[in-house]
């Protein structure tokens, strides 16, 4: 992530969920066109066509409702991530777990219902069917494009009106979070001081801060 999410995040002790419609992949949420198209004819065949409105303004609704937070399952950090997630270098990593990220979600209650489970990747250009559970379920489902992501997600799907923010924060403890930080490759000594003076002023200090491979001592 970019520094600023890193200030916000220590800021606010809160974890940033994006609404799901507003993710990178329009496609987001949604069903394959075919599996649409299947259901529509079903809706006709038994004669409830009125379905057909109806559920379109369910997906819509679900899409605007769901907020979501993504992580790469990955015991490293990974070139392909520092070059597709920062858009003003140098960046940090967030190096958690699936445990510590579990206990954050079983901790906030205040904002069940909420899941954590990985996402599964499928055929959505050539049309392939998934389980239709809605929400969460529809999270946790996307195109073969993105398998290289690995996705672990939370995802929290609020009981709102049509009238819904951007985002949710997500409470939470800093140290229960984080395991360490890792800086971006090349990322100077200054940029060093800089985060370890954010973490220590946030109550983290003992928060290890890791230089990324690129950056390590070369012995020739």
């Amino acid at each position: 992530m970019d520094l600023y999410k890193l200030e916000s995040l220590l800021k606010e002790k809160a974890l940033y969920l994006r609404r799901g419609d507003l993710l990178q992949d329009r496609f987001e949420g949604t069903y394959s066109r075919h599996q649409i198209l299947k259901m529509n004819e079903w809706f006709k065949k038994i004669q409830e066509t009125y379905m057909i409105e109806n559920e379109k303004v369910r997906r819509s609704k679900d899409r605007r409702r769901s907020y979501i937070s993504c992580w790469c399952l990955g015991e490293y950090d990974f070139d392909l991530m520092w070059k597709a997630y920062i858009e003003k270098p140098p960046g940090i990593a967030i190096k958690s777990s699936v445990k510590r990220l579990q206990m954050i979600c079983d901790k906030a209650v205040t904002h069940w219902p909420i899941d954590i489970s990985s996402v599964n990747y499928f055929d959505h250009a050539a049309g392939k069917n998934i389980n239709y559970f809605g929400t969460p379920a529809v999270f946790l489902n996307k195109d073969h494009h993105f398998q290289l992501d690995n996705e672990l997600r939370i995802v929290h799907w609020p009981n709102l009106s049509d009238s819904t923010p951007d985002h949710v924060l997500l409470p939470l403890e800093l140290p229960e979070l984080i395991e360490f930080i890792v800086l971006q490759p090349k990322s100077d000594e200054d940029f060093l001081k800089s985060v370890r003076k954010l973490l220590d002023d946030s109550g983290c200090k003992d928060i290890p801060i890791l230089y990324s491979r690129d950056d390590r001592e070369l012995l020739e």
